[in-house]
């Protein structure tokens, strides 16, 4: 491959602003995607999701039915407009940095280096789709229906999600999640006549669900519990008579799925820490987790023995954070495999870089995974 063009497409991908709201951005990265794959020859389709956030790319060796391989890569990046010109990408010695360059424009890039780099006898034989998401990010709210009914038709799911350990480290699980936005009602007063006038606060009934909240997380069972936002109240000298928590909650095991749904509806739905306030659950979202499959473990072992043949490391680690792979392995019978992009870290932050190093290992592993499911045919 040509390491030079991919690091020169890298960061004109990493340069563009591409927030998951960001639908003019999101654009003009599935634009550039869209200009390379057509120089390929490959067959480009754009699906509109709605106005919120881009569009998603359907990038095919051929038009089919069934796809023996679909990959996934995502456009949008968590950072706000004008943070590609803050910090554009940049390089050293070893690594590159920018917004977005880890999680996972890295990855976007090295699926059009897998493609370009093909085979003939290999792209004769294997139906391919090159799948990018407009809103991965926050969920694919949008996007979820038309990447699993692409899913639904594809044997195999490649993730690519950066890989851990400078891009030996990939992902056959992840944690499933509930998501909870709950509103407090209560009744304002004077605080300084609280003992004398009616009044109920709902800034202290949150505090009673925070602290219950958190206690829900499970070491053992690694369930983590989260109150990431919580907001209330008008002034100090006021009673509030509303407030609101945002809380996440991570889970590996189904038990454990049911147990902290249970325990949030039992909270809402049961008598209040403080007389007078009323609890309602505004927003509940949940994510199914990542589960290897007796097919993903067989499969692992195939894999393992091509990264062998061609000296490239291959390990595997369970994550907590979600993905794609999670919705996709839900709504279909593939085997997916997630985190299979170069190497990045430190996700999310201004110290988010990837591994030079790893770029051509993961594009050869690709090809060489491409090239066995070809042999079967």
């Amino acid at each position: 491959m040509d390491l030079n063009l991919y690091l020169k497409q890298l960061e004109e991908l990493v340069n563009i602003d591409s927030g998951s709201h960001n639908a003019v951005g999101i654009n003009c990265v599935a634009d550039r995607l869209e200009s390379w794959y057509r120089e390929l020859g490959w067959n480009v389709e754009s699906i509109f999701v709605g106005e919120e956030t881009g569009r998603v790319l359907l990038i095919t060796n051929r038009p089919a039915d069934h796809y023996d391989v679909m990959y996934v890569g995502h456009m949008d990046t968590v950072f706000p407009d004008g943070t590609a010109a803050a910090r554009p990408f940049r390089m050293d010695g070893e690594n590159y940095y920018g917004p977005g360059v880890g999680d996972m424009k890295n990855g976007d890039v090295a699926m059009y280096h897998i493609a370009a780099n093909l085979p003939k006898e290999v792209n004769d034989k294997l139906n391919i789709a090159m799948v990018y998401n407009p809103d991965e990010e926050i969920g694919s709210v949008y996007s979820k229906g038309v990447l699993d009914s692409i899913g639904r038709k594809a044997a195999h799911i490649f993730v690519m999600e950066s890989a851990g350990q400078k891009g030996a480290r990939h992902c056959f699980a992840r944690k499933g999640s509930l998501c909870y936005d709950i509103e407090f009602h209560g009744q304002a007063a004077h605080a300084g006549f609280m003992f004398e006038v009616p009044n109920a606060s709902a800034v202290l009934e949150m505090g009673n669900y925070i602290v219950k909240l958190m206690g829900l997380a499970s070491k053992d069972e690694d369930t983590t519990v989260n109150v990431g936002v919580a907001n209330g109240g008008t002034a100090r000298n006021v009673v509030a008579d509303y407030a609101k928590l945002s809380v996440e909650m991570r889970f590996k095991k189904e038990s454990e799925y049911k147990r902290l749904k249970a325990a949030v509806h039992e909270m809402v739905g049961g008598a209040p820490f403080v007389e007078g306030v009323k609890a309602e659950i505004a927003m509940e979202r949940e994510t199914a987790p990542f589960v290897k499959t007796e097919k993903a473990l067989a499969y692992m072992e195939c894999m393992k023995a091509v990264a062998e043949s061609l000296e490239i490391p291959f390990m595997e680690k369970d994550r907590g954070g979600l993905s794609d792979a999670n919705h996709l392995a839900a709504a279909s019978d593939a085997i997916v495999v997630d985190g299979m992009g170069p190497h990045g870290a430190l996700d999310h932050s201004e110290k988010e870089y990837g591994y030079i190093g790893s770029v051509e290992p993961c594009v050869r592993l690709h090809l060489g995974l491409l090239a066995e499911l070809a042999g079967r045919k």
